[in-house]
């Protein structure tokens, strides 16, 4: 059974994740053609939405294992590199996983690992990395040759989408010790954001 601290994560984790499927949808319109923006525009548009749900991802991270003894010295840093980086020392299990879920019988549910196309952590990291190239104008020189991301379009950013959305549509976050998870979904069967405790049989 969760304690109080976990469940007032997970309400803060919910908010997150509310939070993340909004800028999830802001990035489906920009690919739409809706902004009215030119296409550069556009794309940055994207690439700063990707920017921030990477640091949505970390901080909802930090939040979710706020229990763990060193992570109270984090609240300030903002870097999602950072931030990955810090967690993983205190506990390498801390970044979320996809899965599928199924419901054997009431009360209880099975959660199937998806092993490819999701965002993994390195790619994350690499993913902040990007983004500020794209979205900072830098030097003479980078000026001067536009960043590989803008000259993809908006290729790149289905491709950083896509790998995203599969890492959270439905994910674990497993908790230090193994034996409780906290489960999500962006959209359950009521199309609305979910967040739950989650404890091993074993």
């Amino acid at each position: 059974m969760a304690t109080e601290a976990q469940m007032e994560a997970m309400k803060l984790y919910l908010a997150i994740l509310e939070e993340t499927k909004i800028r999830i949808d802001c990035i489906n319109t920009a690919l739409s053609g809706r902004t009215n923006l030119p296409e550069r525009s556009a794309v940055e548009f994207c690439y700063l939405q990707l920017r921030m749900l990477c640091e949505l991802i970390a901080v909802g991270c930090l939040v979710v294992h706020g229990d763990i003894v060193g992570t109270q010295g984090m609240r300030k840093v903002w870097a999602a590199d950072e931030i990955m980086k810090r967690l993983e020392k205190l506990h390498p299990d801390f970044y979320p996983h996809p899965v599928l879920f199924t419901f054997p019988e009431p009360g209880r549910v099975h959660l199937e690992k998806v092993e490819e196309g999701f965002l993994k952590r390195d790619e994350l990291i690499r993913l902040v990395g990007l983004t500020g190239d794209v979205l900072h104008r830098g030097s003479l020189k980078n000026l001067l040759t536009p960043s590989k991301m803008l000259l993809q379009g908006f290729d790149g950013v289905r491709e950083w989408g896509q790998k995203l959305v599969k890492l959270l549509s439905q994910h674990r976050i497993g908790l230090l010790g193994g034996k409780a998870h906290v489960v999500c979904a962006l959209a359950d069967a009521r199309g609305v954001v979910s967040v739950n405790f989650a404890a091993s049989p074993l």
